[in-house]
């Protein structure tokens, strides 16, 4: 019989998935963290194992490198978990080793199960990287009914460490409100997967990826990125009071529109979306951006202000006039900080606001926000009149001034 160790600090995923293997007549041990599970491997003779990244006492791609150390992927296939976001973090699990890379958001419990039988055929298919991908409907009630019924503290545990960063700005205790936050997002994905709720793993995938980045790069954290965090947990609010949306349980593709007239920039926007696996119409000027846009549904427009034969601005206004445009996100691009340019932004009907050069991760965060809440601004006022326990965590008009306030901080 088949040994599996799987190496997972997050019980319940460790349980659903457990329970999935064993019904296949496999054998399967669980270790917490790193080090137990480097003792255990040592101890045990395993088939395949079965390893999340990020552990705490030692990091996956450490652990992956000691096993590599005794046995080669031929001899043992090692499956890594990870956040398919974090680029850097994949490469590093292919060049230790791994025989497969699955993304936790968008790969569902049935289709690890058949890779963990396919990787224990001898000899084993050759790897491959695997791509999220739609499938059926599959999600397990209790992991489901245990997530959304923990909905509110989960939110009410981001709220803290959002709203201590946004009062700090950059300062030495940002790093434990990274820790508060990562500790709060990281396990949402890998639950919101067996739970069936696939937008709420893509936007917790995605903030944990901003969040590293961040962690990593403490000087970019700014007004701009708070702000972006801050929409996403809303967007994350939006979704958990919403679980039977089309939003929240399977995404359908998304259109994005990029409208700038500098190749490098628009090259740059396509490869940010392409991290969130977002799709871009990419044009460079507003004869081709309305071209593009007649008789055609985008779900988001992404705008540089400077443009040739018509500003951003102008190209704006002319959007909302259009009925099928009216409520469309539109997100401005600029070189500028110019408190006057995100206020003339604003005026015009644009949603936010981004400066150049800017984050990858960011961009991406904010894109994919507005791609999952768009569908879910409607029943939004319905949420905040029926008492929901979700709603209580933080109100609208909390939020807003937490937003107002940073935005204010543009001019310091």
């Amino acid at each position: 019989m088949k040994r599996i160790l799987m190496i997972e600090d997050d019980s319940l995923v460790a349980d659903v998935y457990s329970e999935r293997l064993s019904a296949e007549g496999l054998v399967v041990d669980v270790a917490p963290d790193g080090e137990s599970g480097l003792k255990m491997f040592r101890d045990r003779k395993v088939d395949l194992v079965l390893l999340d990244l990020v552990l705490p006492q030692m990091n996956g791609v450490e652990l992956l490198k000691q096993i590599r150390s005794e046995f080669s992927p031929r001899d043992l296939p090692v499956l890594v978990f990870t956040n398919a976001y974090l680029g850097g973090v994949v490469q590093q699990a292919w060049e230790a080793g791994a025989n497969q890379v699955i993304p936790k958001a968008g790969t569902k419990p049935n289709m690890v199960v058949q890779m963990v039988k396919n990787a224990l055929k001898d000899p084993p298919p050759p790897a491959v990287k695997v791509k999220p991908m739609a499938s059926k409907v599959e999600f397990d009630p209790t992991v489901r009914q245990e997530l959304l019924g923990s909905s509110s503290e989960t939110l009410a545990a981001l709220w803290r460490p959002l709203k201590q960063l946004a009062g700090q700005g950059h300062h030495d205790d940002n790093h434990q409100c990274f820790e508060e936050l990562f500790r709060v997002i990281r396990p949402l994905t890998g639950r919101a997967v067996l739970a069936g709720l696939d937008g709420i793993a893509r936007m917790c995938t995605a903030l944990e990826a901003l969040l590293k980045e961040l962690r990593d790069k403490p000087e970019r954290l700014g007004p701009s990125a708070l702000l972006t965090i801050a929409q996403a947990i809303d967007t994350l609010k939006l979704l958990f009071a919403h679980p039977d949306s089309a939003s929240a349980k399977n995404p359908p593709p998304a259109r994005i529109l990029v409208v700038d007239d500098d190749e490098f920039t628009r090259r740059a926007i396509g490869r940010a979306l392409a991290r969130v696996n977002l799709k871009a119409v990419c044009v460079d000027g507003p004869v081709g951006a309305l071209k593009r846009r007649t008789g055609k549904r985008f779900d988001l427009i992404i705008l540089d202000i400077e443009l040739p034969d018509a500003s951003g601005f102008d190209l704006c206004s002319r959007f909302r006039a259009m009925p099928a445009c009216k409520d469309t996100p539109i997100i401005f691009v600029s070189m500028h900080r110019d408190i006057n340019d995100r206020t003339e932004s604003a005026l015009r009907g644009g949603n936010d606001y981004i400066t150049k050069p800017f984050l990858y991760m960011e961009l991406a965060t904010k894109a994919l926000g507005f791609v999952l809440s768009g569908p879910l601004k409607a029943a939004q006022s319905a949420v905040a009149s029926n008492g929901s326990d979700v709603e209580q965590v933080f109100s609208r008009r909390e939020l807003n001034a937490l937003k107002q306030a940073l935005l204010s901080s543009y001019d310091s």
